[in-house]
C-alpha cells in the first residue's frame, strides 16, 4: 500500500507543477509572503471588515486562509435558529453536500463529491462521510444533532480520516459548540410559529471563580405539531418534541493547564411520516394506519485535557456516548399499495399487520492522546494514537403478510473497536512553499451475534442463531504542496487516501431464510485535489477546488427479485467537479455569501455480487450535478435615522439539483430550491423578529421508490413554516 500510497503522491505533484505553471504568468506582483496573518483586516478607522476563519481540520487552530483542504467553516450565526433540520441547514450553506433523510433517525446521512453510502447506511458505522462534535467522532446515529449554542460548523471535503479516524472517506462535519471561555453572557431566545413550531434557547456563561474556572450552559426546547395529514387515521405528522441541553466547565489552574468538562443530552422525539404517494391528488397525505414514532436520545461527556511544555504540547481527549433509538412504523401505506394493487384502501388498514418496532443502543466510547508542536514552532505537527469502540444492539420485532423476511423477533449485536496510530506535519520550503502530509496506521475488529425466532409466518425458518467477526489493518494518509503568491493568496494540490471500514449489516435481513450474515468489504478511495483561496481587498474572501475522486468496493444494498432476498454488494465509482465560494462586505451594511459545486459522477463496472439489470455508466445515488448557494445580510443603525438598535434582515437561497436513489437510477427525483428569510431589531438587551423557512414551500424528495409508472412512494421534507421571535440579554 505504501508503494501506491507513493505513486499517487507523485502524480499529484505532477498535477501542482502543471497548475503552478499556468497560474504563474498571472500571479500578483507582490512580495513574498511574511507568514500568518496576525489580526482580520480593519479599515482606517479600526473597523473589522472581513473576519479571518478559524479552523480546527488538522487537530489544531489555524487559519482556514493556510489549510490545504477544501472547506466551508459556517459561523453559528449563520446558521438558522428556528431549525427543524440541523443536517439539511448544514448542507444549505455547503457546495457539493447533500443532504439525505430517511425519515428515521437511524437513516440520516451527508454525501461530499458523491461520496456515501450507496443506500441506507449498513450499519452505525457505515457513515463514509464522518460527523463529530468538538472533534470527538460519533456514529451514524449520531448525525444531525440539534444545532443551538454552536460556534461554528467545519466541512471538510476529501479523506480526513488521518486524523479523524474511521470512516470519513468523503469528508467529515465538525460541529463545535461554544465552550466556557470566562465570556459573561446571558440571554433568551424564544419563536413562535405556524403548524405549532415553538422553541426557546437560554444560554448562561462566565466566570465561576475569575481566572481559574469558567463555566456555560444552554438550554433549548422545540416542539412543531406536523405538517403532513394522515387521511386515514386523522392528525398530522411531520411533528416534533425536542428538549436538549449542554454544560460545560474549563479549569486552568495555571498557564500550562487547561481541563475541559462537558456533558450533553438530547431528546429528540418525532412522528416522521415514513412513505407518501407522490401521485396522490392532495399530496402530502399519509395512509398509514398508525402513528410513526422516531425517537433519538442521546447523551454524551467529554474530558480534555491540554498540558502546554516549552517545545509541544499533550493532550487528552476521553469521551462517551449513549445513543438509544426507538421507531415504529408500517410497511404497507394505504394509499401507496391500494392504487399499486388497484385496489380500495381500506383493504391495508390494519394497524397490526405489515408494522414493525426497533429499539437500538450504541455506546462508544473513544480515547485519543495527542502530541502538538509548540505555536510558533518552525514546523507544525501533531502524533497521537487513539482507541474507539462501539456497542450496538438492535431489537427488532416485526410482522408482515406481504414481505416474508419482515416477521419474527431479531436481536442482534455488533461489537467494533479501532486502534489507531497517526502522525501529520507542516514544513516550509522556502519562503513560498509549504510541504504538509500525515498517515494513519489502524486495525479495526467488529464482532456480530445474530439471534432469529420467527412468528410462525410461512416460508421462514423457525430460528437462527449465528456468529462471526470481522478484522482489517489498514493505512490512510493524504500529502499537500502549497504556495504562497502573497500573505492573503495560496494554491495548492493534495491527494489523499480514505477507507470506509467493512463489517456486518445491523439487521442480518436474510435470517429469516436462514441465511448467516456475511461481512461487506471496505471501501477505499483516491482524492486528488487542485484548490486556490485568497483574501482580497481587506473585504473579500474566495476559495474554488477541483477534484477527483476513485473510490473502489463502495458498498450498497440490493435487492434480489428472483429470490425476495436483500443483499450487500460492492461497487466501483468515480466522480469530478469543482467548488466555489465567496463573501464579501459589500459596504452600507451589506454582506454576500455564496457558493456553487458542481459533481460528475460514474458506476464503473458492475457490483460483485452481480445485480440482474446493468448499472455501469448510471450517476451514483444521492449525488447532484449542481448545487448551489447565496446568502444576503444587512444592518442599519438606528441611530442613522433617529431611533434606537439595529435593524437587520437576511435572506439565504440554496438550490439541489436532480438525484437518484439508487444504482439502477430507477427514479428521478427533482431538483429544489429552498429561500429562508428574517427581519428584525434589536439593541444591547432585547430584540424581536420574523422569520419564514422554506418560503416557496416546496418539499424536497430525499428517497422515491417505484412500484409502477404511476405509483412512486417518496420521503419528503418539510414545507413552509413562519413565526415570529424576541430575545432577551442581560
Amino acid at each position: 500500500m505504501t508503494s501506491i500510497f507513493s505513486s499517487n503522491l507523485k502524480r499529484g505533484v505532477s498535477l501542482f507543477a502543471l497548475f503552478l505553471s499556468i497560474s504563474t504568468g498571472a500571479s500578483f506582483a507582490q512580495e513574498a509572503p511574511t507568514g500568518e496573518p496576525d489580526q482580520p483586516a480593519t479599515d482606517e478607522a479600526g473597523g473589522t471588515l472581513l473576519d479571518a476563519i478559524i479552523i480546527t481540520a488538522r487537530k489544531r487552530l489555524e487559519f482556514d486562509l493556510d489549510i490545504p483542504v477544501s472547506t466551508s467553516v459556517l459561523p453559528g450565526e449563520s446558521l438558522p435558529a428556528t431549525t427543524l433540520d440541523p443536517g439539511g441547514d448544514i448542507s444549505r450553506q455547503s457546495p457539493n453536500l447533500n443532504y439525505a433523510d430517511f425519515a428515521r433517525p437511524s437513516d440520516r446521512y451527508g454525501t461530499l463529491r458523491s461520496v456515501g453510502p450507496l443506500g441506507s447506511p449498513l450499519n452505525s458505522l457505515d457513515s463514509t462521510v464522518g460527523f463529530a462534535i468538538d472533534g470527538v467522532p460519533t456514529s451514524a446515529f449520531g448525525y444531525g444533532q440539534p444545532l443551538f449554542d454552536v460556534d461554528r460548523v467545519e466541512v471538510l471535503r476529501g479523506p480526513q480520516g488521518t486524523l479523524f479516524g474511521r470512516n470519513a472517506l468523503g469528508g467529515l462535519i465538525n460541529v463545535v459548540p461554544r465552550g466556557a471561555d470566562g465570556e459573561r453572557e446571558f440571554r433568551i431566545d424564544t419563536q413562535i410559529g405556524s403548524n405549532g413550531f415553538g422553541q426557546a434557547e437560554a444560554v448562561a456563561g462566565g466566570w465561576l471563580i475569575p481566572d481559574s474556572l469558567a463555566g456555560r450552559g444552554a438550554l433549548f426546547y422545540q416542539t412543531f405539531d406536523g405538517d403532513v395529514p394522515n387521511g386515514i387515521i386523522g392528525g398530522e405528522e411531520g411533528g416534533v418534541d425536542l428538549k436538549a441541553g449542554r454544560g460545560s466547565l474549563r479549569f486552568t489552574p495555571d498557564a500550562t493547564l487547561t481541563i475541559d468538562v462537558t456533558g450533553s443530552y438530547s431528546s429528540d422525539h418525532r412522528n416522521n411520516v415514513v412513505w407518501l404517494l407522490k401521485e396522490h391528488p392532495d399530496f402530502p397525505v399519509s395512509g398509514s394506519d398508525i402513528t410513526p414514532v422516531n425517537n433519538r436520545d442521546i447523551g454524551q461527556g467529554t474530558v480534555k485535557i491540554t498540558k502546554d511544555f516549552d517545545t509541544l504540547s499533550l493532550t487528552s481527549v476521553t469521551s462517551y456516548q449513549d445513543i438509544r433509538i426507538r421507531s415504529a412504523d408500517e410497511f404497507t401505506d394505504s394509499y401507496i399499495f391500494g392504487r399499486w394493487l388497484g385496489v380500495d384502501p381500506a383493504a391495508f388498514v390494519d394497524p397490526d399487520d405489515d408494522v414493525g418496532s426497533v429499539k437500538e443502543r450504541e455506546e462508544i466510547f473513544s480515547q485519543e492522546f495527542r502530541l502538538n508542536s509548540a505555536e510558533g514552532s518552525d514546523w507544525d505537527w501533531v502524533a497521537g494514537v487513539s482507541y474507539f469502540r462501539s456497542d450496538f444492539n438492535t431489537h427488532r420485532v416485526m410482522n408482515s403478510s406481504m414481505w416474508p423476511t419482515s416477521n419474527g423477533t431479531t436481536d442482534n449485536d455488533v461489537n467494533s473497536e479501532t486502534f489507531a496510530v497517526f502522525a501529520d506535519v507542516t514544513a516550509p520550503l522556502g519562503e513560498r512553499f509549504e510541504i504538509s502530509g500525515g498517515l494513519r496506521l489502524a486495525h479495526d475488529r467488529q464482532d456480530f451475534t445474530g439471534r432469529f425466532v420467527s412468528n410462525g409466518a410461512a416460508g421462514i425458518v423457525p430460528s437462527l442463531h449465528q456468529q462471526n467477526s470481522f478484522s482489517d489493518t489498514y493505512l490512510t494518509g493524504r500529502a499537500a504542496l502549497s504556495y504562497a503568491w502573497t500573505d492573503d493568496i495560496r494554491s495548492y494540490v493534495s491527494v489523499a487516501r480514505g477507507y470506509s471500514s467493512g463489517g456486518f449489516e445491523r439487521t442480518a435481513q436474510n435470517s429469516a431464510y436462514g441465511t448467516p450474515a456475511e461481512p461487506f468489504r471496505p471501501a477505499t478511495g483516491w482524492t486528488y485535489e487542485i484548490g486556490t483561496k485568497a483574501q482580497l481587498n481587506d473585504a473579500i474572501s474566495v476559495s474554488g477546488a477541483v477534484f477527483y475522486n476513485d473510490v473502489t468496493d463502495g458498498q450498497l444494498t440490493g435487492f434480489d427479485n428472483a429470490t425476495a432476498q436483500v443483499f450487500f454488494a460492492n461497487q466501483d465509482y468515480r466522480s469530478y467537479g469543482f467548488e466555489l465560494q465567496a463573501s464579501a462586505e459589500l459596504g452600507h451594511g451589506f454582506e454576500l455569501s455564496a457558493g456553487v459545486g458542481y459533481t460528475k459522477s460514474r458506476l464503473e463496472g458492475q457490483p460483485t455480487p452481480n445485480l440482474p439489470i446493468p448499472v455501469e455508466g448510471n450517476r451514483v445515488p444521492h449525488a447532484p450535478e449542481w448545487t448551489a448557494n447565496l446568502g444576503l445580510g444587512y444592518r442599519k443603525a438606528g441611530e442613522d435615522i433617529g431611533l434606537s438598535g439595529d435593524f437587520y434582515a437576511n435572506a439565504s437561497y440554496q438550490y439541489v439539483g436532480a438525484r437518484y436513489p439508487d444504482v439502477q437510477n430507477s427514479v428521478k427525483m427533482d431538483a429544489y430550491h429552498i429561500v429562508n428569510a428574517k427581519i428584525g431589531w434589536e439593541n444591547e438587551r432585547v430584540g424581536v423578529n420574523a422569520f419564514v423557512n422554506n418560503l416557496l414551500d416546496e418539499r424536497p424528495i430525499y428517497y422515491a421508490t417505484a412500484y409502477s409508472s404511476d405509483v412512486t412512494a417518496v420521503i419528503a421534507g418539510r414545507g413552509r413554516v413562519f413565526g415570529v421571535g424576541a430575545s432577551l440579554k442581560w
